[in-house]
Parts: C-alpha cells; sequence; structure tokens
C-alpha cells in the first residue's frame, strides 16, 4: 500500500477526504467552462481562421494533452493544495516556484471578477429577451456582478463538498445541453451538409497559411485553461495520488472531445465560408441563431442562460484554486500566516476567500468607473481581464512543461514523460503566447503588459524578501518533502 506524504497525511486543515473522482473532474471542467469556450472564446478563433475552427481546437488539445499527462505525473509525487506553484517549486526550484505562484495569484484575481462580469452581461442579455418590460434585470450589469460575487463568496466558504457539487451539477447541464443543439444541428445536415473540410484546412491551398493558423491555435488554446485545477485539491480529495491524475486527464479529454464536436456542428450550421463572417460578431449569440435556424428560439435562450451560468461556475472553480494557491502560500511563509488558517467548521481557506472577495468587488468597482455600466462597456472590460490573465497564465504553462522535463529526468520517467509531452506543451503555449501581442488595437494593446509588469515586480519581491522566508521555505519543505527539487 503507497503510503502518504505528509502533507497528505496532516491535511493542514483543510478537510480530508472531501471530493471524490467526479468533484475532481467538474472542479477542472468548471473552470474551463467549456459551453463558454466552445462558443464565445471559438467565436474569438474563427474571426482568425474562420470555418476551420475546429482544426485548430484539435492542435490545442494536442497541446492540453501533453499538459495533463505532465500534470498526471507530478499529481502522483506532488500532492499539494499549491498545485501548479508546488508542481514549479518541485521541479525548477524555490525561486522559479515563487514566480509561478506569484503569477498564478494575479491570474485568478484577474480571471474571478472577469467571469463574474461575463456571467453578469450573459444575464443582461438573457433577460433582455424573456423580460423585455422589466428593465431592473437588464440595465445595468453590475448589479449582478455585486450579487454573483457575493454567491461565490458563500460557495466556497461553506466548503469544497458543496463547490464541488455545484461545478458538476451545472457543468452537466450546460455541456448537455449545448449537446442537444450540436446533435440537432448535424442530424439536419447544417447549411451546406457536415462541414469535413473544416478538420482539413491545408487541403485549402488558396488561404491556408501557416502563420494564420497558429494563431488561430494560440487562441484555441486559452480555451483549455484550467483543465489542471483539480491539483489544487489534493489535500481534500480521496487517495489524491491516483484520484487527481485521472481527473486532469478526464477533463482535458473530455473538453477536447466537447470542444471539437460543437465547434464542427457550429460551423456546419452557418457553413463553412458563413462561419468566419457571422460567428465572430455573433459571439455568445450563435446559440440563439442557431437554435430559431435548427430548433426554436426557446432553446436558444435556455442555451443563453446556461452561458451565463457556464461562467459563474468558472468564475467559482478559480476561486478555489486561487484560495488554495493563497492557503498554500500562507503556510509556505510568503503571505501572512492567517492565510494559511481554515474554518474551525467548515474547513475552508477562509481567510483567503475574504481576501478574494474583496478584491474581487474592488476590481468591479474599479471597471465600472473606468468603462461603465453599459453591456457593451461589460464586455469590452471583460475581454481585457481574460487577455492580461492569459497572458500569465501561459507562461506558468511553460514552466509546468519544463518542470516535467526535469522532474522526468530525476525520477526516471520514460520518453514520454521526459521528452514528448514537455516538447509538445512549451511549443503549443509558445505559439499562444505569441498570439496575445499580436494585432491588438486600443486598450487591448498594453493589457499584455500589464502582466509582464506584474512578472518584474515578483523578481523583485523575490530578490529583496529571498533571504528573509528562506527559513519558512525549509520549514514548508520539512513538512511536505516533496515540495524540496532536487
Amino acid at each position: 500500500m503507497e503510503a502518504p506524504a505528509q502533507g497528505e497525511e496532516r491535511g493542514r486543515g483543510l478537510r480530508r477526504n472531501a471530493v471524490g473522482l467526479p468533484g475532481l473532474i467538474a472542479q477542472s471542467l468548471g473552470v474551463t467552462a467549456p459551453e463558454i469556450s466552445a462558443v464565445v472564446i471559438a467565436a474569438v478563433v474563427a474571426g482568425r481562421v474562420g470555418g476551420w475552427t475546429p482544426s485548430a481546437f484539435v492542435i490545442a488539445g494536442i497541446g492540453a494533452i501533453a499538459l495533463a499527462l505532465i500534470y498526471g505525473r507530478f499529481a502522483r509525487y506532488v500532492p499539494s493544495a499549491g498545485g501548479t506553484y508546488a508542481i514549479v517549486r518541485a521541479g525548477l526550484g524555490r525561486d522559479v516556484g515563487f514566480f509561478a505562484g506569484w503569477v498564478l495569484l494575479a491570474v485568478g484575481i484577474i480571471f474571478v471578477p472577469g467571469l463574474i462580469i461575463a456571467a453578469s452581461f450573459l444575464l443582461q442579455n438573457f433577460f433582455g429577451l424573456v423580460a423585455p418590460a422589466h428593465p431592473f434585470f437588464y440595465t445595468s450589469w453590475w448589479g449582478w456582478a455585486l450579487a454573483l460575487t457575493a454567491v461565490v463568496g458563500a460557495i466556497s466558504y461553506f466548503g469544497i463538498r458543496i463547490s464541488a457539487r455545484v461545478l458538476l451539477a451545472l457543468t452537466a447541464i450546460g455541456v448537455t445541453m449545448l449537446l442537444i443543439l450540436d446533435i440537432i444541428i448535424l442530424a439536419k445536415g447544417g447549411a451546406d451538409g457536415w462541414a469535413w473540410s473544416s478538420l482539413a484546412p491545408w487541403n485549402n491551398h488558396g488561404t491556408f497559411g501557416f502563420g494564420f493558423f497558429a494563431l488561430g491555435v494560440g487562441l484555441a488554446m486559452t480555451g483549455f485553461s484550467g483543465f489542471e485545477t483539480a491539483v489544487f485539491l489534493a489535500e481534500e480529495a480521496h487517495t489524491p495520488k491516483k484520484q487527481v491524475p485521472k481527473a486532469v486527464f478526464g477533463a482535458v479529454a473530455l473538453a477536447a472531445l466537447f470542444y471539437i464536436v460543437t465547434t464542427f456542428s457550429i460551423v456546419t450550421g452557418y457553413g463553412l465560408d458563413a462561419a468566419g463572417k457571422h460567428w465572430p460578431s455573433d459571439s455568445g449569440g450563435a446559440v440563439v441563431g442557431l437554435s430559431v435556424q435548427y430548433a426554436s428560439l426557446w432553446f436558444g435562450k435556455v442555451l443563453l442562460l446556461l452561458l451565463a451560468i457556464s461562467s459563474f461556475a468558472s468564475a467559482l472553480g478559480t476561486a478555489n484554486f486561487t484560495t488554495r494557491t493563497a492557503f498554500a502560500w500562507g503556510h509556505d511563509g510568503y503571505l501572512p500566516k492567517a492565510f494559511g488558517r481554515t474554518h474551525p467548521r467548515f474547513k475552508s481557506p477562509d481567510i483567503a476567500i475574504a481576501a478574494l472577495i474583496a478584491i474581487t468587488l474592488g476590481v468591479i468597482l474599479a471597471g465600472l468607473a473606468w468603462q461603465g455600466s453599459t453591456i457593451n462597456d461589460a464586455v469590452t472590460f471583460f475581454s481585457w481581464l481574460l487577455q492580461v490573465g492569459a497572458t500569465g497564465i501561459l507562461p506558468v504553462y511553460a514552466l509546468v512543461g519544463v518542470a516535467g522535463f526535469v522532474h522526468a529526468r530525476r525520477h526516471g520517467g520514460n520518453v514520454l514523460d521526459i521528452w514528448v509531452a514537455p516538447i509538445l506543451a512549451v511549443v503549443i503555449v509558445g505559439v499562444a503566447e505569441v498570439t496575445e501581442f499580436y494585432d491588438q488595437h486600443g486598450i487591448f494593446k498594453w493589457a499584455p503588459y500589464v502582466m509582464l509588469g506584474w512578472m518584474a515586480l515578483g523578481i523583485v519581491v523575490r530578490l529583496v524578501t529571498r533571504a528573509r522566508v528562506e527559513p519558512l521555505e525549509r520549514e514548508a519543505e520539512a513538512m511536505q518533502p516533496e515540495l524540496a527539487a532536487g
């Protein structure tokens, strides 16, 4: 029988054995938000590669699967609430681990309010269709944002079991309903028959080019972000060394299959040539237009509501991994010790949750003051936050790939562990990172540089505090020896 690691044995205050395999998969899929990614993010991809969007998700899925293999291998060695931060630290050392954690905290702090804002403007759209006589429900996004922030805080506070169940239910409902639309479109043959050419863009020699397709792949890769977040629940999972790897790989496999099927169905519904013209401008409204054409208006309204719920579920899952990173940092000496405490009854990292909710409210109010209160203002602010966060998470994925290479060589990995998965992961996320700086305009032109500034600040903070926190780092590694590199 496999002996548990010390961190797993003690639990560090989090509730042990609280989450099973379905809950772990729900955590990863909930953050990935497959419904949003397959419709809204895919619409952005379609703006670059048109009807060949499914092909871009195929290639991005290969990169995500490579990362999942690395995460799965690490999860057997480093079952820590620090998740990605702990993995990078174990592979590449304290300095690089600190940098990864520094960036991850920023990504979570950005994505939680961003996703809540997305849910808010989608709810505005929904109530504008179903209750046009009641402007209270659709005139401003910030009211919905404040209410949803309170709900995220409450569910997170009452413990991971409730959070995991909510994520599982919401994700299952949304994915199922969107798959029903996929089946209806394919059963009716779409606009011009099934769009098989969307899976083979190289056959269209007149318009296909590696440069624009690589850009589409990079954008599609952002749709997979969050698949790894089951690793952050390792200290709360049943037999984490067995179940977390299964959850991470299972989430990626399910997400990739869902993205390919759904994007293929949407392109089929529009028609190969029309998809590139209409899907980017329709964005989330694509589900309404296609439902009217192939099913019914009421079905499209339901799907629009489910997109809003998907965004809320993603915010909830993102809050889970962000507060677990802060919890781990409270234990490891990078944040005040209070962040490493848990509620005596609910075993949730309540101080970290309270801090995240306060920051989220601050970001929402800042967005309201900066951009305004209309739906278009909310969409612009959400898109800007998404780009800032994506610029941060992609380099961290690259560090995971490098850490996987180092760790696999050190601990006797096979060719897949040492070479294939790390190289695929680093190359594909590298392409994705380049796209964040390509052909941007207005406020989006400087969005990536906001994250670069945060990264530079993190390096300075590390240099200034390195000597002071070293005793605490040694203490953390004594409690969790798997955190120590080498």
